[in-house]
């Protein structure tokens, strides 16, 4: 009878173990921080850029809104003395008329002229990108860094609107507008613009 052949254990230490090294992850970690120190500028910038559009677009849809109440009552939604070369805010005093709060004469039928998203709170009773309602129906709009947009209004009807100072971009003192609505942008400088489009605004 022959003998029975035994077989050895395998050696182990012939065997590579599977799995990253301390170094390799270490490589790795450093690899994604350097991508991620890369694209926070680029997302950053496309972040603001995103806010400014929505600044824009809702500072267009304002002007709308007034454009219609003209067209409805063939008067701009502010009281008579209202001083065309003060600014308006998009605080109760504008926004109640616009979007048709109750006991407001100056919208006898309670036309709501705008409509939009809710404001989300920012602390410190402000709001951003959006409507803040109340029970009435008024209400104030906040931009995206949680400032009022500012409007001014062709009051004696002559087809020209002066121009903010900070738009240094546009000729001449007077704009061929009767409504201008913008936002003061990312640093609520409202006269920090530069011509580089940081103020959102409609022409």
């Amino acid at each position: 009878m022959p003998p029975i052949m035994r077989k050895s254990p395998p050696n182990r230490s012939n065997q590579t173990t599977s799995g990253f090294t301390l170094i390799e992850l270490l490589v790795v970690i450093a690899i994604i921080g350097i991508l991620a120190t890369l694209l926070f500028p680029a997302i950053t910038k496309i972040r603001q850029q995103t806010e400014r559009t929505f600044a824009q677009n809702t500072a267009y849809n304002l002007k709308n809104a007034i454009s219609t109440y003209y067209t409805e009552y063939r008067k701009y939604p502010v009281d008579a003395n209202t001083d065309e070369a003060e600014p308006l805010r998009t605080s109760h005093e504008l926004m109640d008329v616009i979007l048709g709060a109750d006991d407001n004469d100056l919208n006898p039928r309670k036309i709501a002229f705008y409509t939009g998203k809710a404001a989300k709170p920012m602390g410190d009773g402000k709001y951003r990108k959006g409507i803040t309602l109340d029970d009435d129906g008024g209400g104030e709009l906040w931009d995206p860094w949680g400032e009022y947009y500012y409007v001014r209004l062709d009051l004696d009807y002559n087809n020209r609107v002066e121009k903010p100072d900070w738009d240094q971009k546009s000729q001449g003192s007077m704009l061929p507008e009767s409504i201008l609505v913008w936002s003061s942008g990312a640093d609520t400088d409202e006269s920090n613009d530069s011509g580089d489009g940081q103020n959102p605004k409609t022409w």
